[in-house]
């Protein structure tokens, strides 16, 4: 867990010290150099449900600094563990089906919409569709990306051309 930086105030007569320096200038230049940061992504094509919500699944960690997500369980969440606000993006790319409709959602601990969007298909290339947003997360909140489709049948997400992707920085307190 990251420690968010809490400004220090100076009185008069108060010895500086290298520790005093270190922990109120060094350690929150680090943290605002390097804050909560994550990118995942997944490595095969997931086949969503036709009229149904999915919770999109993350196999891959390219960046991961706090530590909010596993490979091995609850692949779709990530986990706060820094309090504050997230810039949240997604990406996902279905593959070429020119029926019904495709929408993404960010859910906050698996109920809360933190925003959404749609898209009508029509095209008969792949349709992709992205999301961004900033929901404040509590530390053990979680966040998930769903999709829902209405394609007529199970749609399968694509993996290459940018595929699926999950991305999340820690803005603010």
């Amino acid at each position: 867990m990251a420690t968010v930086p809490a400004p220090r105030t100076w009185v008069v007569g108060e010895v500086v010290t290298a520790a005093r320096l270190n922990a109120d200038i060094r350690d929150a230049l680090n943290f605002l150099l390097a804050p909560p940061l994550f990118i995942l992504g997944h490595s095969v094509a997931q086949p969503t449900p036709n009229n149904a919500n999915y919770n999109l699944l993350f196999d891959t960690e390219m960046v991961d600094r706090d530590n909010g997500h596993s490979t091995v369980s609850n692949t779709s969440r990530y986990t706060s563990q820094t309090a504050g606000y997230y810039a949240l993006s997604t990406n996902v790319v279905w593959v070429t089906n020119g029926t019904g409709l495709r929408q993404a959602f960010f859910l906050v601990n698996g109920t809360t919409a933190a925003g959404w969007t749609s898209i009508q298909a029509g095209a008969s290339g792949s349709m992709g569709i992205s999301l961004s947003r900033r929901p404040y997360l509590a530390v053990g909140d979680f966040v998930e990306v769903q999709t829902f489709q209405t394609s007529g049948a199970a749609l399968n997400t694509q993996t290459a051309n940018g595929g699926i992707s999950f991305e999340g920085q820690w803005s603010s307190k």
